[in-house]
């Protein structure tokens, strides 16, 4: 009975511990263009927008509609926005617990690395982000791969394609990596266990339809355009990945040194592997599994080293460490030193880890900014109750960032004319239970949209323009200096006419007689 109870135990204070850490830190600063994209996503999805219809997006839709679904419960709010991650950061902390079990760890370690990795998994950048939830997504399914293994139940491979749907409608990468990883994974396992070969590849299958069914309910339901999502998410975003991939230099060394703590944990797990052959207790499920993490972590590396954003998978590190701590004594019977050195530098690197990412708010760009002098976001709006407002815009001065906001939200409001906004600052049409008719979903020039002369630009300009004239804009405003250069980008200079009105609003007067709104 009271064994009982130490496991429910361990359950519930995963579940509190891993949701009021994201919670807690997803409150502390922001940086706009990539905190509140999604909130204004789920808010243009509940009032009826519909992605790669009414707007441009290149990053995955069904993180718009989960927050939409989140926005219905709990209202339109900060708190209900992070509530949505710090969920997700328990789903997938709690997710390894029974993983871990499920590999018969002892339900205290089972514990313990769970809480470490909680800690690095979705709070380093708090708020709802495309790049965890297709990471979260994929995890899922690798986890579902293990289980497999481990029980020979293919059972659970059923769900895989589902996952990886999910994954890839989040984000199209590490998505896409995953499935050629999974693939790669399932064909080695085959490999060494020839009789399930039908078994497995019915699950698949079985699971492949499943999963196309729900993509197809998925576009009927939300009514996506078919040609305007491959146009936005695969043509476009290709190219993307494509220049990154070109121009990037690949340095092993660099990367080894870059990633000093996940390449040591890697290389203790390879010794792992190679060592288990030499011992009785081998067998063919184990070296399936290991080989299935080390291919997650090798497809998320390569993933993080070609994305713009900041580093955020060193939740590698615990999971890592807990397979080794699973293996262990299969490879190295009567030596605990290195097992007790992998746990010291898992603690170490999470601290470590933590202090930068959580404490310091290195993802949003914080790292180097004095947060205690951040100012209530209550202030700005009472939708944003909860949030301790400091950006890496006004480091210093957060309150005169407040006060740009509120002057260029009322003159936004003073306009009676048919209206577009473009801002980072994502959270004033919510705020104003307003339309903000914007043409994209977020503007970062070359990722978030063509740039002129690409391949692109062309759809995208007539793409922007329809926006404008199905709207009947007259006007579009421009808030914060990062959205400024968008309409000069778009429009021919005799299309409109500028004025800055406010310390960092400026409007633009459409001349719609001219040729490109003809």
């Amino acid at each position: 009975m009271i064994r009982r109870y130490k496991d429910h135990l361990f359950i519930l204070l995963i579940c509190f511990f891993s949701f009021l850490i994201n919670y807690y830190y997803a409150s502390i600063g922001v940086l706009p263009r990539d905190n509140f994209v999604l909130y204004n996503g789920g808010y243009k999805v509940l009032n009826g927008y519909i992605p790669f219809n009414d707007y441009w997006l290149v990053t995955g839709p069904l993180l718009d509609y989960l927050n939409a679904f989140f926005f219905i419960i709990g209202g339109v709010s900060w708190k209900t926005y992070i509530t949505h991650s710090s969920i997700f950061n328990s789903i997938i902390s709690l997710s390894l617990y029974f993983l871990l079990i499920n590999l018969s760890l002892k339900k205290v370690w089972c514990f313990f690395y769970s809480i470490l990795f909680s800690v690095l998994m979705y709070s380093v950048v708090g708020t709802p982000f495309v790049d965890h939830h297709s990471t979260i997504f994929l995890i899922l399914a690798f986890f579902l791969l293990v289980h497999g293994f481990n029980t020979n139940n293919y059972s659970y491979f059923i769900a895989i394609p589902f996952l990886l749907t999910l994954s890839f409608l989040s984000k199209q990468t590490p998505a896409a990596y995953g499935i050629i990883g999974i693939s790669i994974a399932i064909i080695f396992h085959i490999f060494l266990n020839k009789k399930f070969t039908k078994l497995i590849l019915l699950k698949l299958i079985n699971g492949s339809l499943f999963a196309l069914l729900f993509l197809f309910l998925f576009f009927y339901l939300t009514k996506i355009n078919i040609n305007n999502f491959f146009e936005q998410y695969i043509a476009f975003a290709s190219t993307i990945g494509d220049h990154r991939l070109e121009h990037y230099n690949f340095n092993l060394i660099d990367i080894i040194i870059k990633y000093k703590f996940i390449s040591i944990i890697i290389s203790i797990l390879v010794a792992i592997l190679i060592m288990m052959p030499n011992k009785k207790s081998i067998n063919k499920k184990n070296i399936s599994i290991i080989i299935s993490a080390l291919i997650l972590s090798i497809l998320l590396v390569f993933h993080q080293l070609i994305t713009f954003n900041q580093n955020y998978i060193f939740f590698l590190i615990p999971f890592l460490s807990s397979l080794i701590h699973v293996f262990y004594f299969k490879a190295f019977e009567k030596n605990k030193y290195l097992l007790i050195a992998t746990i010291f530098i898992c603690i170490f690197a999470v601290a470590k880890y933590h202090i930068r990412f959580n404490e310091h708010r290195k993802f949003n760009e914080l790292e180097k900014v004095n947060i205690s002098k951040y100012e209530e976001a209550g202030s700005i709006h009472q939708s944003l109750q909860g949030l301790k407002w400091i950006t890496s815009l006004y480091p210093k001065n957060p309150k005169q960032e407040i006060i740009d906001i509120r002057e260029s939200i009322e003159l936004f409001k003073q306009d009676k004319r048919m209206k577009t906004l473009i801002t980072d600052y994502q959270f004033i049409a919510p705020s104003l239970s307003v339309h903000d008719f914007s043409p994209n979903q977020w503007y970062h020039a070359s990722v978030s949209y063509p740039l002129r002369g690409g391949k692109y630009f062309k759809n995208y300009q007539d793409f922007f323009i329809r926006q404008l004239k199905k709207n009947k804009i007259q006007v579009i405003y421009s808030i914060g200096e990062g959205t400024r250069p968008v309409v000069k980008h778009v429009l021919k200079k005799e299309c409109f006419n500028e004025k800055k009105i406010g310390e960092i609003i400026t409007m633009y007067e459409l001349n719609l007689n001219c040729v490109d709104f003809k």
